[in-house]
């Protein structure tokens, strides 16, 4: 029992994230209760004050800047004094992970999604599928609806869950909760937008600089499903082609994996724009939406068992190497 104790002391920080983490697959609070949508509140409100017609283009980059400081600063601030009186801190970081990972209901929705196309009800898919993307959905075929599905699974769960997970590991409580408060920021204020092309410009570079690295390993992680060497170079093609190099090669990994085809016309703000197409020549079936999303979620799991080899397999080698040298 005394060594059970010392375990769990001494990687207590591990045991807490992957509690959240493993709560975040299976709880989520409501949208009311969410301190997530109440950010996305904020940044709207925040908009509708600032991002005004009359207001010169330097000064909407600045107040974008401030705006975030307004609210990032004061967070940082009240969960250090937090850590100053807390018992156990761990327990802090495990509550603002698992608020912060919030992938349960993103899953959801994605989940009811695909049992209506299961169904063939096609309208009520496309406005489930509304809020997840800036697309105009109303247009969509069966076949655009797919790929809208697919590439919004892929790209919302990689900003939203990876990503926090990526820059927890790195840079702890405070680099996770600054990118996703950036990223939150970033998608109020989308540069897809045209309203929102001079406010979110800053905001918009900044969460592009801290998922690349992201979209990086995510996209190796995709391509294990598949030839990760021999696509290797087929990636590389079709990625630099896209609008972002990570996110494209983050599509065309997906897209190569699920062996279909990603990319191609879509609708923002009523602005027709022509996107290269990722993977395949193989348009999207129903079946691969359901696959999509099994793939997304294993490569999550693959993620955690990774971080658990990362810290006990060291301790695991030096016992037996230990062991064996007596």
């Amino acid at each position: 029992m005394h060594d059970i104790w010392l375990i769990l002391e001494q990687h207590g920080t591990y045991f807490g994230f992957m509690f959240a983490a493993l709560c975040s697959f299976f709880f989520s609070l409501p949208k009311d209760l969410n301190p997530l949508s109440a950010f996305a509140l904020i940044f709207q409100q925040i908009a509708l004050k600032v991002n005004l017609p009359e207001r010169s283009d330097g000064y909407k980059r600045l107040a974008s800047l401030l705006a975030f400081s307004l609210i990032f600063f004061p967070i940082v601030l009240i969960l250090s004094q937090l850590y100053l009186v807390a018992f156990n801190p761990v327990v802090i970081d495990l509550l603002i992970i698992y608020v912060l990972l919030s992938w349960h209901d993103k899953m959801q929705i994605y989940q009811k999604i695909n049992q209506h196309l299961q169904h063939n009800n096609l309208p009520i898919a496309k406005l489930l599928l509304t809020p997840l993307t800036l697309r105009d959905t109303k247009p969509l075929s069966l076949l655009g609806t797919n790929k809208a599905i697919i590439e919004s699974l892929a790209l919302n769960i990689a900003n939203g869950w990876f990503a926090v997970i990526f820059w927890y590991l790195f840079t702890g409580i405070y680099g996770a909760l600054f990118y996703q408060l950036m990223h939150i920021c970033s998608q109020q204020w989308n540069v897809k937008l045209t309203q929102y092309k001079l406010l979110g410009q800053l905001p918009s570079l900044i969460t592009q600089c801290l998922q690349f690295p992201v979209h990086i390993l995510v996209s190796f992680t995709f391509s294990l499903y598949n030839r990760p060497i021999q696509d290797l170079l087929t990636k590389f093609k079709q990625s630099i082609h896209w609008h972002h190099f990570s996110s494209g090669l983050l599509l065309s990994s997906f897209a190569l994996s699920l062996k279909t085809q990603l990319g191609g016309v879509r609708l923002y703000d009523t602005e027709k724009i022509t996107y290269v197409n990722l993977g395949t020549n193989t348009p999207p079936a129903i079946d691969r939406v359901t696959l999509a999303i099994q793939r997304v979620g294993l490569s999550a799991w693959f993620w955690l068992i990774c971080i658990t080899g990362h810290e006990f397999l060291p301790h695991i080698f030096e016992y037996f190497t230990t062991g064996f040298s007596r």
